[in-house]
């Protein structure tokens, strides 16, 4: 009997082990720029930008499609940072971006980005999150709400139907999430939000990410529903386990 057991928990683990196959993460894609605006007046302020993000194994299964994206995300930060260096230029200015791998599965990878930023007219932390799906990613695309709840096509192209079940999507977790802020158990302060208010600031077909089970995980930045935002506040999560979203659908 004991033998027996012995042999269906090995065959379990291995199951899991199999199941779980994350994505190997490579050396991470980053750049640092430190740069005085003038070199013989250090008075005069600095320019700083820095980012890092995932890079992973280039040979796995749904890697091309996660690479691609934050390739492309650095593409278009040259721009802006050329940009920004001749805007501030005189004031100190900051930037600093980087990441937590919150899912990472044989099934999704996923991405929570930081980004702080500092100068003369602004201090604040803002958050990204970022969805992919090993099996069904492609051309460089983070999946949809839609197409994680199941109820859009994985290729699915028309507009129209996109459109539809995001916005299906979002009315739904819009509600489940104002009735968590209303429960409140955590006692957190929302400032006066009004459900009215929410539907303004919070748009869950972009602010989500997958916790280490693959269940979604939105959020709302602090800075959209507080006036002042006190020092070390963090995002406010809403973590929704995936069967009771589809239980509402």
């Amino acid at each position: 009997m004991k033998r027996i057991f012995l042999i269906l928990l090995v065959m379990a683990l291995f199951t899991v082990s199999a199941l779980a196959d994350p994505l190997e993460l490579l050396e991470d894609y980053a750049q640092e720029i430190s740069e005085l605006y003038d070199e013989s007046d250090p008075g005069v302020g600095a320019f700083t930008y820095s980012y890092r993000y995932p890079h992973v194994d280039e040979e796995a299964e749904g890697a091309a499609n996660i690479n691609e994206f934050y390739s492309y995300l650095m593409y278009e930060q040259e721009f802006y940072i050329e940009m920004a260096q001749g805007s501030f230029e005189g004031e100190d200015d900051s930037t600093v971006i980087t990441y937590t791998v919150t899912c990472n599965n044989d099934e999704f990878f996923s991405v929570l980005l930081r980004t702080e930023k500092r100068n003369p007219d602004l201090s604040r932390v803002s958050w990204t999150g970022n969805v992919f799906s090993r099996k069904h990613g492609a051309d460089g695309k983070s999946y949809s709400l839609p197409k994680l709840l199941g109820i859009l096509d994985p290729d699915e192209t028309e507009e129209w139907k996109q459109d539809y079940q995001t916005e299906k999507a979002d009315n739904l977790i819009r509600e489940m999430v104002w009735d968590m802020i209303e429960e409140n158990e955590a006692g957190l302060d929302y400032g006066s939000l009004t459900e009215e208010d929410l539907s303004h600031v919070f748009f869950p077909e972009e602010s989500f990410y997958l916790d280490e089970n693959g269940d979604p995980v939105f959020y709302i930045q602090p800075g959209d529903v507080l006036e002042v935002v006190p020092e070390g506040t963090d995002l406010f999560i809403f973590p929704i386990p995936l069967e009771d979203i589809l239980d509402e659908l």
